[in-house]
């Protein structure tokens, strides 16, 4: 075999080991940790030297800089060297001198453009490409040799480490370390992104969606307002009528569980599950169970965890005065993962379809809250500590007690008041405005 042959199958050697490189590295940065640990717990073979450089990002990221470096050095140097050699034949056809001045630019810079146009597209282009494809194959498959590579530059990879740190102390550039955990944002895009991937459907997208964001969502938000409880008021927890109290409210209102009040209802003595009237006799006061107290501010997820402590599935919120403010179901938390589960006594948004033409304008009550708002009519109001219902905002909006017809405009939406229950509003309209 003549040299030329060597030296030409030296650089595609080269090259393709620069591959190599490019391709690990992309793989790497794309598998998810995740999926390299359970490949680890299936005893996937090269997953556990794969993890072993995934938690070493820094140090493989410096043997790839490492080898990327050495081989395109070495390749362009072997290149440049040969230049003359390679292009004899097609300088000779041109009528240019090899040895001449011109001839052995001609040829360096035909080499350049060669061995760039080789290792873009064999080197860099096509190794990636099939990185983002195959990722978790490639890095599994690739992550011995690199681990026994990184091993083996340890002590260049410390002097690189040592020299760089030496520069930006120089510089006097502080050595700050940015927060490397997933935001609830970003977890959201990626979520996203497996949909777009087929991976998993919508529906498992909405739920992850609407469960990243119970840590930002308050009990207020959600919570029913003091003026829709439906409580069994009792003149004591040993009042002989309790039973046959509550299987009145259950009649009007069939709902499961219902807190337990003194007369007045201020004060909550606890709950009340249908089921447990069911049971054989027992006294009225082992009838009502204990009840979960939480503040308007609290999140959904520590109260979820509340909950599930205490196994109630039902919480009353009250004020930092101790007065109620409202109540909140183990349904209206699982309602933030699945969406609305509407029924005949939980519906709140009231359509109604005018006998003109055009489309329908829902009607819908003032004491929604602006998070229900946005879930089940899709407009987003501004947030604020002072209100947290949609009567809240139009009284704010108006700064006075509005009466029907009055109306609130904001970016493309109009608020109608059409019903009053004295100083509250019971019913709103909501109208899209022609834009």
């Amino acid at each position: 075999m003549s040299i030329l042959a060597l030296i030409l199958l030296g650089i595609i050697f080269l090259i393709l080991l620069n591959g190599v490189f490019a391709c690990m590295e992309i793989a790497l940065v794309s598998v998810s940790k995740a999926r390299l640990r359970r490949l680890e717990q299936e005893n996937h073979p090269g997953a556990k030297a794969a993890l072993f450089l995934h938690n070493n990002m820094d140090n493989f990221f410096a043997t790839v800089q490492i080898g990327i470096t050495f081989v395109a050095t070495l390749s362009a140097a072997i290149g440049g060297d040969s230049s003359v050699e390679l292009f004899t034949p097609l300088l000779e056809a041109l009528g240019i001198d090899p040895s001449s001045s011109v001839g052995r630019v001609v040829a360096l810079m035909g080499v350049t453009i060669c061995i760039s146009y080789v290792s873009l597209v064999i080197g860099e282009l096509v190794p990636k490409s099939l990185a983002r494809r195959y990722p978790g194959r490639i890095s599994t498959f690739l992550a011995g040799f690199f681990k026994s590579f990184s091993m083996l530059m340890a002590p260049v990879i410390k002097i690189l480490s040592g020299s760089t740190s030496l520069i930006l102390k120089i510089l006097m550039i502080p050595e700050t370390k940015e927060a490397a955990n997933v935001t609830a944002e970003e977890f959201r895009i990626m979520a996203s992104e497996l949909v777009d991937n087929r991976q998993i459907s919508q529906q498992v997208h909405d739920i992850l969606v609407r469960a990243s964001r119970l840590a930002q969502t308050r009990v207020q938000d959600v919570m029913v307002p003091r003026p829709k409880i439906l409580s069994v008021k009792v003149e004591s927890e040993d009042d002989p009528e309790i039973r046959s109290k509550t299987l009145a409210m259950y009649r009007k209102h069939p709902f499961t569980n219902f807190p337990v009040t003194d007369m007045q209802g201020e004060n909550v003595l606890g709950v009340i599950n249908v089921k447990d009237l069911l049971l054989e006799d027992r006294p009225s006061k082992m009838l009502i169970r204990p009840v979960t107290f939480s503040s308007p501010g609290l999140t959904l997820d520590r109260l979820l965890a509340t909950m599930q402590r205490n196994h109630t599935q039902i919480s009353v919120v009250v004020d930092e005065y101790g007065i109620i403010d409202g109540l909140i179901t183990i349904e209206d938390i699982l309602e933030e993962f699945v969406g609305e589960i509407v029924s005949d006594v939980s519906r709140r948004t009231l359509p109604i379809a005018p006998s003109t033409g055009r489309e329908p304008e829902p009607v819908v009550e003032g004491t929604i809250s602006l998070h229900e708002l946005r879930e089940s009519v899709s407009i987003c109001l501004p947030p604020s500590t002072d209100y947290s219902t949609l009567a809240g905002f139009l009284m704010q909006s108006l700064g006075r007690i509005p009466t029907p017809g009055d109306s609130v405009d904001y970016e493309g939406w109009r608020f109608e008041v059409t019903e009053m229950d004295g100083n509250r509003i019971r019913k709103v309209r909501v109208i899209a405005l022609e834009k």
